[in-house]
């Protein structure tokens, strides 16, 4: 016989016992349930929570060491003049370093998105998967070289970016991966501690003499490749992988297009803002460049961490409220102030460190397949970002800059930023996506499951078996869509109930209903 009751514990919290008769004597059984109690009115309350969640691996491990060579590369290599003197897009330099990078990455981001299980299977050979960071650390020497005049010309230097750009587009469908299986919390602390420490080593490298600083740049993506394909052993093995489509379900068109606008208006506002020369030579520009990393981490965590259940729409709609306050400072910032740099600068930082948390949140959430995710959101992003930044260099390069030109590039921005918040994303596509308590009570299935199989430890399987038993599965239809034996079935049920401290299938239904509440 059982009896449940509930009682609260020392954290306000609530505390569920569960005693049973067993063998003539009486054994406590004592689950504890996550804390009932509401946040603080100013949200005090979701931050203490999140905060006492998060340990210190998942803020510095070789996971967050691995991103963050990868985003310096990217950084040094686009963003200063260590390597190559062209990296702003302009027309008179559309062969930048930029330029034909965005255009490497796209592709293979496309490759990916649209043959995600032929993509799969290349990078399952160890020759294919190392070719990505050797191909970024010799084209980097390369452009280093072009950058001296003395054997390499064009068009090597566009040849080598491309190349560099496809490497780096392999490096980022691998960090997704990467990423998509951690936790929201993990996700988002790991993110932006990636973010914040490349942009360190960013200032680091670029302060260093040009020799070491191309040296330190070439062993980037060679050391990053290696935490990610040795250590971590991403693609190691050929696993199957679904050919998903774009729906207005799991995953969102329009949310892919919100990115894309977004990188795109930010970008053409960064054209007018950032004069990119005399800021490269200064030795201010590195710190700069950190300086607003960490606003970036602040526009994007604070709103996320703010409630008990990770607010990713708060971000969201933060993101797009602080950019249009960007906008709107256009014509009062003069180019090349150190106002216009931050400004700058912030709107690139805090686009990229918002799709990979949108991305990671999409993918885990609704179980995508992460090249397909990260493939179709990156290409988005990337096309933005470069459309963007040419069409402000057109801008510049043909046009005087003067009070109502800037005023009409503000009204272009806000314009864009209204239609992808009003059109695009909309509050509807938020909460199908992202969830969260502002939008929506009640949170999605498959969040309710991976957060019950994170709570407990639940291996991969155990945790499809645990989602299909909670959708009335029969075990004859779990073994038919799972291929397994009735006997492994059966095991994985006995590891199941022992993890879970359940007794039936009703119980495990009933464990994951009680995550509907709980945000």
């Amino acid at each position: 016989m059982f009896i449940e009751f509930l009682c609260y514990n020392s954290h306000g919290g609530i505390a569920r016992q569960r005693r049973c008769r067993a063998s003539g004597g009486m054994i406590l059984v004592k689950r504890q349930a996550k804390s009932a109690a509401l946040p603080d009115a100013n949200g005090q309350g979701g931050f203490r929570d999140h905060l006492r969640s998060v340990t210190l691996a998942d803020v510095l491990d070789v996971r967050v060491v691995g991103l963050a060579l990868t985003l310096a590369w990217q950084f040094v290599t686009f963003f200063s003049a260590s390597i190559h003197f062209s990296t702003r897009n302009d027309v008179t330099h559309f062969n930048s370093v930029v330029g034909f990078s965005s255009l490497g990455m796209i592709a293979v981001f496309l490759f990916a998105a649209a043959l995600p299980d032929l993509f799969a299977r290349v990078m399952a050979r160890p020759g294919l998967r190392w070719l990505s960071p050797a191909a970024m650390a010799l084209s980097t020497g390369v452009l280093a070289i072009v950058d001296t005049g003395a054997f390499f010309t064009q068009p090597w230097c566009s040849i080598a970016s491309t190349i560099a750009g496809a490497g780096l587009g392999v490096l980022y469908l691998g960090w997704g991966d990467v990423t998509h299986r951690l936790t929201g919390v993990q996700v988002t602390a790991k993110t932006a501690a990636s973010f914040l420490l490349a942009a360190l080593l960013f200032a680091l490298v670029v302060m260093l003499p040009k020799v070491l600083a191309v040296g330190a740049t070439v062993l980037l993506p060679l050391v990053a490749g290696g935490i990610l394909f040795q250590r971590l052993g991403v693609w190691q093995k050929v696993e199957a992988v679904d050919r998903p489509t774009l729906t207005n379900g799991a995953f969102s068109i329009r949310a892919v297009l919100s990115l894309g606008v977004l990188a795109l208006a930010g970008s053409f506002a960064r054209a007018l803002l950032l004069d990119a020369s005399p800021i490269i030579g200064d030795g201010t520009y590195p710190w700069l460049f950190l300086m607003a990393a960490l606003v970036s981490v602040g526009i994007i965590c604070g709103p996320l961490l703010s409630a008990h259940a990770l607010d990713f729409a708060a971000a969201y709609k933060t993101t797009v409220f602080v950019l249009g306050f960007i906008f709107l400072l256009v014509p009062l910032a003069d180019s090349g102030s150190l106002v216009a740099d931050v400004l700058g600068i912030v709107t690139f930082c805090v686009t990229l460190l918002l799709v990979w948390v949108v991305l990671a949140r999409i993918t885990g959430l609704y179980g995508l397949s992460p090249l397909f995710t990260f493939g179709i959101g990156w290409a988005s992003y990337t096309a933005g970002m470069l459309a963007g930044t040419f069409v402000g260099a057109l801008v510049t390069s043909y046009l005087d800059i003067t009070p109502r030109l800037l005023s009409a590039a503000t009204l272009v921005c806000v314009c864009l930023i209204f239609f992808a918040y009003l059109f695009l994303f909309t509050e509807k596509t938020v909460a199908r996506l992202l969830g969260g308590p502002s939008v929506s009570p009640r949170r999605p299935f498959r969040e309710r499951c991976l957060e019950v199989a994170s709570e407990f430890g639940l291996t991969v399987r155990e945790e499809e078996i645990m989602e299909l038993v909670a959708k009335g599965r029969s075990t004859p239809r779990i073994r038919e869509e799972l291929g397994l034996t009735a006997g492994t079935v059966n095991s994985h049920l006995s590891h199941l109930y022992k993890k879970l401290d359940v007794h039936d299938r009703q119980e495990i239904i009933d464990l994951i209903e009680e995550g509907r509440s709980s945000s």
